[in-house]
């Protein structure tokens, strides 16, 4: 899933790129940001990258894309209960949020 992420990142930067990871321990979660300074995703497309074979208006525009490699991902987070969303500013760049539950939470979950 990592692999995905920072591929896209690869795949949609800009010169100089940077990718950035970050976390965040919580009382039940530890939140993973990876983020990068890409050419970013549109508002209209956000909503919709984790749908099956969507590709998106960069997707069309910069490189051929299968629109599945998101869609996996998420499924994959799905089943070990791992939270994955996106949150992007075109031109500026995206950031990928997993939120892994603690070890109790996965307990709880049978994982």
């Amino acid at each position: 899933m990592i692999g995905q992420i920072l591929s896209n990142a690869i795949k949609y930067r800009k010169d100089n790129l940077q990718v950035e990871f970050s976390a965040r321990a919580e009382k039940n979660t530890v939140s993973l940001f990876i983020s990068d300074n890409g050419i970013g995703i549109s508002a209209a497309d956000l909503p919709r990258v984790f749908d099956k074979g969507f590709t998106g208006e960069n997707g069309r525009r910069y490189s051929k894309s299968t629109g599945i490699g998101l869609y996996l991902s998420q499924r994959l987070c799905r089943k070990m209960n791992i939270s994955l969303s996106i949150s992007s500013v075109p031109g500026q760049g995206t950031t990928v949020t997993m939120v892994f539950p603690t070890e109790s939470y996965l307990q709880a979950a049978g994982l």
